[in-house]
């Protein structure tokens, strides 16, 4: 079975179809117009749907090498912190609300 499916943006009968909504089929006049100019177009819908994976096109966070010599070994993240725990950082306790200085 053949779909109408909108290219671009086209408004019928006081609802606006966007790209890739299924369009109504009971005008056949506005159908081979918008087929001509090429707003709609037919698609079988036993055509398989093809997915596309996302790939990573930037490099990884942090470059390899000596960051801090001071902070011992196995601390070669440079760009890239290390834990908080790692480098020894204990969180403070909230000291409550400011005081207003009116």
């Amino acid at each position: 079975m053949k779909q109408l499916i909108a290219i671009s943006p086209i408004l019928f009968e006081n609802i606006n179809y966007e790209p890739g909504d299924e369009l109504p089929i009971h005008n056949t006049e506005l159908i081979t117009i918008w087929v001509e100019n090429k707003a709609a177009v037919w698609k079988d819908i036993s055509e398989p749907v093809k997915t596309v994976k996302a790939k990573s096109v930037t490099a990884p966070m942090g470059l390899s090498g000596d960051a801090y010599p001071c902070a011992g070994l196995n601390q070669d993240l440079i760009g890239k912190p290390p834990e908080r725990k790692a480098r020894g950082i204990i969180p403070e306790p909230c000291k409550g609300r400011r005081k207003s200085s009116a």
